[in-house]
């Protein structure tokens, strides 16, 4: 995967509106009083981080980190549940958004009756509803657990912060990460995962996404009747990283994760 030259200013000019509608949001206080007061240096680190790495991107995706993609992969599968794959709630079947069913975990949640059942070391495929065949959540989260990573359903901001931003951060429960989001978040999310000292891909939704603030505040509080999705590329992408970290060298001791169980609004590798 390589990565071309953006000025710098673009990411500034989408960052800067972003952060500045949010101050007068939950989501936003709760950032700036539990993560960036609290934690000025951890702040001060990710801003850095973030300067040094604008300007690295492709169409569909931001790169957090600079050890390039081989780098990554050892990381991500030295880090076993500590890798975070996250795709957002808009991503489920909806009728209303062309799909033949609705999600049967209900849609702006972070549940998924797939992810709660499956088993890797015998699960039948046809015990499912029929509206997970066509699910990329249940695609990407196989993929996960098969790479003994920890995926998340990602639904608000401040479920954001609280699940997976503030653990990350005052615990380093999560440090690498492959996420699937709006490209309107892109930057914002980019510079708070850096902050909380996570690495790794943001992937952007290629059709259903959000293209103003109104629209992506609505999300936030459940109101999408859009549904998102992702190239054919960037899904390829997705899983053929996911793969590469299921194949390199870990330390899963003499067992390999076979299920989920979710913890905390996560989907944690058992």
């Amino acid at each position: 995967m390589t990565h071309a030259n953006r000025p710098k200013t673009t990411h500034i000019a989408a960052l800067l509106p972003f952060s500045l509608h949010s101050l007068a949001q939950a989501y936003g206080r709760h950032f700036l009083r539990d993560v960036v007061f609290r934690h000025p240096l951890g702040a001060l680190r990710g801003m850095l981080v973030y300067g040094r790495l604008l300007g690295q991107h492709r169409a569909d995706q931001r790169c957090l980190f600079r050890a390039g993609e081989e780098g990554f992969v050892k990381d991500a599968a030295a880090a076993g549940e500590r890798l975070l794959v996250g795709t957002g709630f808009c991503q489920k079947p909806l009728r209303s958004a062309g799909s033949r069913y609705d999600c049967p975990a209900g849609r702006f949640n972070h549940d998924c009756l797939y992810l709660s059942r499956v088993r890797l070391n015998g699960d039948a495929e046809a015990q499912f509803p029929l509206a997970c065949a066509g699910c990329s959540i249940r695609t990407l989260g196989r993929a996960t657990l098969q790479a003994g990573g920890s995926f998340a359903v990602l639904t608000s901001a401040l479920d954001i912060a609280d699940d997976i931003l503030l653990p990350a951060l005052q615990e380093e429960r999560f440090t690498r990460i492959l996420f699937a989001i709006c490209p309107y978040s892109v930057e914002p999310m980019s510079l708070a995962l850096l902050i909380c000292g996570m690495q790794g891909y943001i992937f952007h939704y290629s059709d259903g996404s959000c293209d103003n603030y109104d629209q992506w505040l609505r999300a936030d509080g459940g109101d999408k009747p859009e549904r998102t999705m992702l190239s054919r590329p960037t899904t390829a992408a997705m899983l053929s990283l996911l793969d590469a970290i299921a194949t390199s060298p870990r330390s899963f001791g003499s067992t390999r994760p076979t299920h989920y169980e979710q913890l905390n609004n996560v989907f944690r590798p058992c």
